[in-house]
């Protein structure tokens, strides 16, 4: 059996500047078979609230990825990255919607803040504080 509550409504949508965790990374490659990789990030204001982004590592995408990466690992970083040391870390996100094939989503917004888009969690946004982090699920929010 599956439960299920038609009456529940659609996801809202909140796009703008917000704390954002990462939860996933994993190798990928694009169309164009340029190596990339594949974020999956969630808000940690709101758990449930989550956002997907591919960071290039070659093609014409590379100078963007390269500008996004600089929000995550240092500048002057040379070698294997390991995609675990991206998993739980914290980055400012601006965010706006996107329209594909009738369905809205999120998507980071790259003329957004300091990286395409992303910024270190230090280095809070002007008129910007840090979110009060919404509990994990069966988790006491006190």
């Amino acid at each position: 059996m599956v439960q299920v509550d038609m009456s529940q409504p659609d996801r809202v949508l909140k796009p703008g500047i917000d704390l954002w965790e990462i939860l996933k990374a994993e190798h990928g490659k694009s169309k164009g078979n340029d190596a990339c990789i594949n974020l999956k990030l969630f808000r940690v204001s709101d758990r449930n609230d989550h956002l997907f982004d591919t960071i290039m590592l070659a093609g014409n995408g590379w100078p963007i990825g390269k500008k996004k990466l600089k929000a995550m690992i240092p500048e002057d970083f040379k070698g294997d990255l390991d995609l675990l040391m991206l998993v739980g870390l914290r980055l400012w996100v601006a965010t706006e919607v996107q329209t594909y094939n009738g369905k809205d989503s999120l998507r980071v917004q790259i003329a957004g803040l300091k990286f395409n888009g992303l910024q270190k969690v230090g280095d809070i946004p002007p008129g910007y504080v840090m979110p009060t982090e919404a509990p994990l699920e069966g988790e006491t929010p006190f």
